[in-house]
């Protein structure tokens, strides 16, 4: 009964290509490994970074934006049938698992096959599983959990495994950074405690998917806006510059569910501001050397240009309304000026952290490149984050919406459609895009002829009526209503 099951929820939420492509990367992650053998790779320093920032990144946002894989068809069909709660968590958890934790053995792939030995390489690959494990579990958690609860619980793992990179080995990452043997434990406690939680929130699927009903429909704002006397396009702009709208999938692997978060702009703002304050302190005033702090230089920029990316590509028209936008005015118009007030909204969490780079390229921080001189960073982080991932979003809202990977959202928290290949397609020019990104911070001049390219790019885009009002018959043909 259980594989089953299994099989029947897999086919329900992924599409046959999908985990055809799945398998794919998992056997040419154990083929590289086989006929490599190892090459002893210190994956120290950079790749130590990288595999923390990475983590972090899918902590936070799977307890920030977690939730049930549930279809509407679930409590149509499969939560009606006479099922053993143990089978139903298991496939439930295996799907999840898929949806988002496999993401995390994609981009460690090529740590297994540059492990030196092969008792390193088992070592890695138990903790990439753990990770993902962990990953999941807490993406199902955080549906138990009020936003204020996720918000604090995802504030506090971050800033533990942040710990990490200053040298402390107990923490659920520090295996990445040396400390294997401590960080293992640690790793496979915190697994071991969050996924019975998460396996008994799956067996009593319907309790929890009445409770994100809830919680998506209870939802009260206390102000309400008037657009009296506003025309059409003053009003979107009022809106989405009053407002700054986090929505689209959880995570980059999958799609557990759908979320939408509405926050005030000024509040975003001033959040950032605050944020962007001590991100200059830390890197350009503090004294404590040893910290390393010119490191968040390079790295700010890549994490808040995935998050930007995602978010608007993901989110920008998911949860729009065809009948009555193309309907109000042209759709061509209607969508260029939805793009660029998201894009001015965005710039509130972007344009502080920007500023602040240009304050630190005038103070002269910068890193050693190890060839003798030091590099730009600041500066070009600066033209990165108000030019570069701007510019980016605009064509990766473009690039998801042609390739008719946008699913509009008709029930918040839950799956709007199957998860295929071609949403996993659109999100790959994402990381086109976070290479140009790296690029950009290493060379001043490459970062200042990438940004005028993609601004270039994305105007010659916005400005073709005929791009946006064939995007708008795609997507209703796509069933967007």
């Amino acid at each position: 009964m259980l594989p089953k099951l299994i099989k029947f929820v897999l086919l329900t939420r992924f599409s046959r290509p999908l985990l055809g492509l799945v398998a794919f990367f998992l056997f040419y992650d154990i083929a590289i490994r086989g006929l490599t053998g190892g090459n002893g790779s210190d994956f120290s320093g950079g790749f130590s970074y990288y595999a923390v920032g990475s983590s972090i990144f899918f902590i936070v946002m799977s307890l920030l934006f977690g939730g049930l894989f549930v279809l509407k068809s679930d409590r149509d069909y499969l939560l009606t049938l006479p099922l053993r709660r143990r089978d139903l968590s298991a496939a439930l958890f295996i799907a999840q698992f898929i949806g988002s934790g496999i993401t995390i053995l994609f981009l460690y792939g090529f740590y297994v096959a540059g492990a030196g030995g092969l008792g390193d390489a088992i070592v890695l690959v138990i903790n990439l599983v753990l990770l993902a494990c962990l990953v999941t579990a807490l993406g199902v958690v955080s549906n138990i959990l009020e936003t204020w609860k996720r918000a604090v619980l995802a504030v506090l793992l971050g800033l533990w495994c942040s710990s990490s990179i200053l040298g402390f080995g107990f923490t659920p990452v520090s295996a990445f950074t040396g400390q294997v043997l401590y960080g293992s434990i640690i790793l496979f406690a915190l697994t071991a405690v969050t996924v019975p939680v998460a396996l008994r929130e799956l067996a009593y699927l319907e309790m929890g998917s009445i409770r994100s009903l809830l919680r998506a429909t209870s939802t009260e704002y206390k102000t309400s806006m008037s657009f009296v006397g506003k025309g059409p396009i003053r009003a979107i702009y009022s809106y989405h510059l009053s407002f700054l709208e986090l929505m689209g999938r959880v995570n980059i692997g999958g799609s557990t569910s759908y979320r939408t978060a509405r926050i005030r702009t000024r509040t975003v703002l001033i959040i950032s501001i605050a944020a962007a304050a001590v991100y200059t302190y830390l890197t350009g005033f503090s004294s404590i050397d040893a910290l390393r702090l010119d490191v968040l230089v390079p790295i700010i920029p890549v994490f808040m240009g995935v998050i930007t990316l995602v978010l608007m590509a993901q989110g920008t028209f998911s949860n729009e309304r065809g009948w009555l936008a193309f309907t109000a005015m042209d759709p061509a118009k209607y969508l260029r000026n939805l793009l660029l007030s998201r894009v001015l909204s965005i710039l509130a969490i972007l344009g502080p952290f920007g500023a602040a780079n240009i304050v630190l390229a005038f103070l002269g921080t910068g890193m050693s490149s190890g060839f003798g001189h030091t590099l730009s960073f600041p500066l070009s982080a600066a033209i990165v984050l108000l030019v570069t991932v701007p510019s980016a979003s605009i064509l990766a809202t473009y690039i998801v919406a042609r390739v008719g990977a946008v699913q509009q959202v008709r029930e918040e928290g839950m799956m709007p459609g199957q998860f295929d290949i071609r949403q996993f397609v659109a999100i790959l020019p994402i990381y086109f895009v976070i290479g140009l990104i790296i690029v950009s911070e290493i060379f001043l001049s490459a970062s200042i002829v990438i940004a005028s390219a993609l601004t270039l790019i994305s105007a010659a885009l916005l400005i073709s009526s005929g791009v946006w009002r064939g995007i708008a018959y795609r997507l209703t043909e796509k069933g967007f209503i």
